[in-house]
């Protein structure tokens, strides 16, 4: 198994479409505990996504 407990996606301009594929990952996430997303381009629909995820992720601990 790979163990990732933290990932910094910050300043990547990641947009909605990214935030969407990084949604259906966390649905997925068994490692990582912390991430890092800030200074993105995610508008509203990339953030429901996330949202969305996470109340199904039980790993991650952490969203900035």
């Amino acid at each position: 198994p790979i163990f990732l407990f933290l990932g910094s996606l910050a300043e990547n301009q990641i947009s909605n479409k990214g935030a969407k594929a990084l949604a259906k990952s966390l649905l997925v996430n068994r490692s990582l505990m912390v991430l890092d997303l800030r200074s993105n381009s995610i508008g509203p629909t990339g953030a429901k996504a996330l949202a969305d995820a996470l109340r199904k992720n039980q790993i991650l601990l952490s969203l900035k």
